[in-house]
């Protein structure tokens, strides 16, 4: 087996990326991303690495978002000093997404180590009013199982990040970077967020070649602001993501007439349009599509909350990267207009100024992260907004299996937020038109471009929930006929 791949996340799920290439005795790591979605699959990032991490040559990042780079402090902490290769874009937007998750996970640690010792100390009372002897403090230290009181260290902090901006190396795309010895890569416009890209990674290991495309998280066609996926033509291996491999998105001018409704529904109402946004791509679009409406009078010019500091940053390192755009954003940019600038938007710096948004004349417009419900400032407007029937909670992204998100999405008429079970009397929308996903026909059509006289022997299907994994399959298979395989994790695939 000389050439292989192993399957180390979004493998049989949708988050946590990691697909490890070994060639004789080299080994280049693609994405260190989160699990993220149900406390089962979060806790997955604590299992230590499949691989000695100081043995790993070089990590390549398709994209900044979390459940593809999240994890790749804890990849430096545990003793990788090689270097991590990404677009100019991606190196910027993961700077910003990893400092905010350090900060987190060091919050996390803290409130989990505060519980521990709280539960230890609550039983250690219970012990001592059972026990009244001469023996009692070391009945107590017996009484006490092992490990009751451990402490947890945080996946990594602000120092481990330090370090990991270090090792980061930008590239553009398009152009052939020699990533370790027998591994070259090239980076190709995905289209999903800024910087994204399709890794097209060339391996030779002696007399043997194999040619490697991973999709990353492949954008939409004529979405707004990036240009559209790059089409590839020529692999001997495909890795493709199908998040959304089993269901079609609405057009986006359907997308577009129901976010009007929904304005327009709020406004007459005098409520509020709760939207739950991914800082990096979603709230960028949401601004881009909300100045056009205004600016075509298309919806009236309600007062706009962006409720996310990393929002704010990474809006900032988009002006940074006009080299992305497409056509019709960047003439916008030349004429002097800014589409990614509602007109008169408010950020909010603090905690305290979100929670002041609250008593806010109406109507109002909030986006907050984060974008699947599972923390953030978004909560605490879910507690004030969800029992109101005059209100809207709008979703225009992904909901993981297992998150809040999720569950008010499939109509759930409660929701349990810090320990207090809320009333849902709010509207619920879904708008499927703009996910930074492509969909089963994109998908699809992305990988017709592959020739048909040197097809792929293997199409990978990942990053999907099993049933859209088995349907994509099943049309890859009929519609294309190609040999589709759905790994599961940790399975090793030799690259014949």
């Amino acid at each position: 087996m000389s050439i292989s791949i192993q399957f180390l996340g979004a493998a049989g799920c949708v988050t946590g990326s990691q697909f490890l290439v070994t060639a004789g005795d080299h080994r280049v790591l693609v994405d260190c991303g989160m699990f993220q979605g149900s406390p089962e699959e979060v806790a997955r990032n604590r299992i230590p690495f499949a691989f000695e991490a100081d043995a790993l040559d070089a990590l390549l990042l398709t994209h900044a978002h979390l459940d593809h780079c999240g994890r790749t402090p804890a990849l430096v902490r545990a003793g990788f000093g090689g270097r991590i290769h990404a677009t100019h874009a991606t190196v910027d937007l993961a700077e910003i997404v990893l400092r905010d998750s350090a900060k987190l996970q060091v919050e996390f640690t803290e409130r989990w180590n505060r519980r521990q010792a709280r539960k230890a100390e609550a039983e250690s009372e219970a012990t001592v009013e059972e026990i009244d002897d001469e023996s009692l403090p070391e009945r107590i230290r017996s009484a006490a199982p092992e490990g009751r009181t451990d402490t947890r260290e945080p996946l990594y902090d602000e120092r481990d990040v330090e370090t990991t901006m270090g090792q980061m190396r930008g590239c553009d795309y398009g152009t052939e970077v020699q990533v370790a010895e027998g591994y070259t890569a090239v980076f190709h416009d995905a289209g999903h967020i800024l910087g994204s890209a399709i890794i097209e990674l060339r391996v030779t290991d002696g007399a043997e070649r194999r040619t490697i495309v991973f999709s990353g998280d492949l954008g939409r066609d004529e979405s707004p602001i990036l240009r559209d996926p790059t089409p590839i033509t020529h692999a001997d291996h495909v890795v493709v993501e199908s998040t959304y491999g089993n269901r079609e998105h609405a057009p986006h001018d359907e997308a577009i007439e129901e976010l009007v409704t929904a304005i327009t529904e709020v406004a007459s109402d005098e409520g509020v349009l709760l939207v739950p946004a991914f800082a990096i791509g979603r709230t960028q679009e949401v601004i881009w599509v909300l100045d056009h409406l205004v600016r075509e009078d298309r919806i009236p010019r309600i007062p706009l909350y962006l409720d996310s500091p990393m929002a704010s940053r990474a809006t900032s390192v988009y002006h940074d990267h006009p080299e992305t755009y497409d056509d019709e954003t960047a003439a916008l940019l030349r004429s002097g207009d800014s589409p990614l600038e509602y007109p008169g938007q408010q950020f909010t710096d603090s905690v305290e100024d979100s929670k002041v948004i609250r008593y806010a004349k109406r109507p109002i417009m909030v986006v907050a992260a984060s974008g699947m419900l599972t923390g953030g400032r978004i909560m605490h407007h879910l507690k004030d907004f969800l029992p109101d029937p005059k209100c809207t909670l709008l979703f225009i992204g992904y909901q993981g299996e297992g998150t809040l998100g999720r569950h008010l999405q499939d109509g759930g008429k409660t929701a349990r937020i810090d320990g207090q079970e809320i009333d849902v009397r709010c509207r619920v929308r879904v708008i499927s038109g703009f996910s930074a996903h492509a969909d089963q026909h994109e998908l699809e059509a992305w990988l017709a471009h592959f020739a048909a006289d040197a097809k792929p022997k293997t199409i990978f299907i990942v990053h999907g929930d099993p049933d859209a994994a088995e349907a994509f399959a099943g049309r890859i298979r009929s519609n294309l006929g190609m040999e589709a395989h759905i790994p599961k994790h940790r399975e090793t695939v030799s690259l014949v």
